[in-house]
């Protein structure tokens, strides 16, 4: 179940990922594909391996932050990791109302589309009512099950494609190349295997089931854009026909109508499985908040059968609720600035704890010492910067924006606690 979880925080499956091919071409994607995970997934997987299995309870990077440094980095860590989920989850009921369309080949009015987005919304809303355990166990099932017909798509691939000479080109002399594009798509594609922090009070047995976890989850999610992706890129080696949903036209190139049904109804199953796991670590980073009284006590109440927080939950609602109606690029964009801002401050504080608390129990530590943990993070930081360097002008004073309003709301939090409002006393 865990395992499951993780891979829909993260990966979901290559569906949504075409494009990719068209800003660059298959030589440069399956490079990327094959190497960035080594310098990116898994350093931030097994970083959040080592916390989760030292500091095992709900709340992630907002319980790691405070401990290492203070409150005020604790709320700016949990404040992080929730915008940039609301950020994803706001893309969620966008494209899998687009899949759904494409089955019955419509289209929608801006108000039937919006109730669209909503009633997905509603039904995602519900499935993370029923618990943590339900959202894992049905994403693990939903792991496999989307990932068979793009299975079939491949294995079919190898009887139908006799040229595979695309692998070997690029469009790095092409005038629309958009490398920025590229790097983005990577960092957007493999990231997301920290948000499992936010439910490790959850998990039990943490210091074997969590590694393990991570390492599948990582394996299986690489894998599953990797493969897709260069196999499709030789059953159809026109560049710009590769937009978000191509892996369906492909599908019908080698298997005809009944694959291509097959790829809509588990690209839009794969979306509403990566929105319900989404939600689901993202409440919990709001519900761990709230227990370490950095967020209002309310939000940290949890139905006391299904032990799901529902005001966590329903809170995430409203909020993508929305934001259902921004673009994609947009929304793209600002999700990528909270990613890193998020993955900087986590490698910072596995750092900082190393040095500052070296004789807590570590039940999964990674193998190497402090100066060796510094060593294996550089290309972490150096993309994150690289990824900040490239915002937009837009993007980056929304993020100021968004960053200032975040600090302001934690000067109110502490002046409530200063004068006294019931139940913000302090636990970090």
């Amino acid at each position: 179940a865990l395992s499951g979880l993780i891979y829909f925080t993260a990966a979901g499956g290559a569906y949504g990922a075409e494009s990719v091919i068209n800003s660059v071409g298959p030589l440069p994607v399956i490079i990327g594909h094959a190497i960035f995970p080594f310098c990116w997934s898994v350093p931030i997987g097994l970083a959040t391996c080592e916390l989760s299995t030292a500091y095992p309870c709900d709340g992630g990077l907002t319980v790691w932050a405070a401990l290492a440094f203070n409150e005020f980095w604790g709320f700016m860590g949990g404040f992080f990791a929730i915008v940039e989920g609301v950020a994803n989850l706001a893309i969620f009921p966008t494209v899998t109302l687009d899949y759904i369309l494409d089955l019955y080949e419509g289209e929608l009015s801006p108000v039937m589309s919006w109730i669209g987005k909503a009633l997905i919304c509603c039904l995602v809303a519900y499935l993370n009512m029923q618990g943590v355990n339900f959202v894992g166990r049905s994403s693990y099932i939903l792991s496999v099950l989307i990932n068979i017909p793009i299975i079939i798509m491949c294995v079919l691939a190898l009887f139908y494609v006799k040229d595979y000479s695309p692998w070997l080109q690029s469009r790095q002399n092409d005038y629309d190349t958009n490398w920025t594009f590229f790097l983005g798509i990577l960092v957007f594609n493999l990231s997301g295997y920290d948000n499992v922090g936010s439910v490790a009070g959850q998990v039990k047995n943490p210091g074997v089931t969590m590694p393990k976890a991570m390492m599948w989850a990582i394996i299986s999610g690489s894998l599953t854009f990797l493969v897709p992706l260069m196999f499709g890129s030789v059953i159809d080696p026109n560049f710009s026909h590769w937009h978000a949903g191509h892996f369906a036209v492909a599908g019908e190139m080698v298997g005809g109508k009944p694959l291509f049904y097959s790829l809509v109804l588990a690209a839009a199953a794969s979306r509403l499985t990566h929105f319900m796991a989404e939600l689901c670590t993202n409440a919990f980073f709001l519900q761990g908040m709230a227990d370490e009284r950095l967020a209002p006590p309310i939000f940290g109440w949890k139905h006391p059968t299904m032990r799901a927080p529902w005001v966590s939950i329903l809170a995430n609602f409203v909020v993508v609720l929305s934001m259902c109606t921004l673009s994609l690029p947009e929304i793209f964009e600002f999700s990528n600035a909270f990613t890193v801002s998020g993955v900087m401050l986590m490698l910072v504080v596995i750092i900082k704890l190393r040095i500052t608390h070296p004789d807590i129990p570590r039940p999964y530590a990674i193998p190497v010492g402090t100066f060796g943990l510094i060593v294996f993070f550089i290309p972490c930081f150096f993309l994150s910067v690289y990824v900040l360097l490239c915002l937009s002008l837009f993007t980056v004073s929304i993020c100021t924006g968004v960053t200032l309003s975040g600090m302001l709301v934690h000067y109110a939090l502490t002046e409530a606690k200063a004068v006294g409002w019931s139940g913000m006393t302090v636990r970090v």
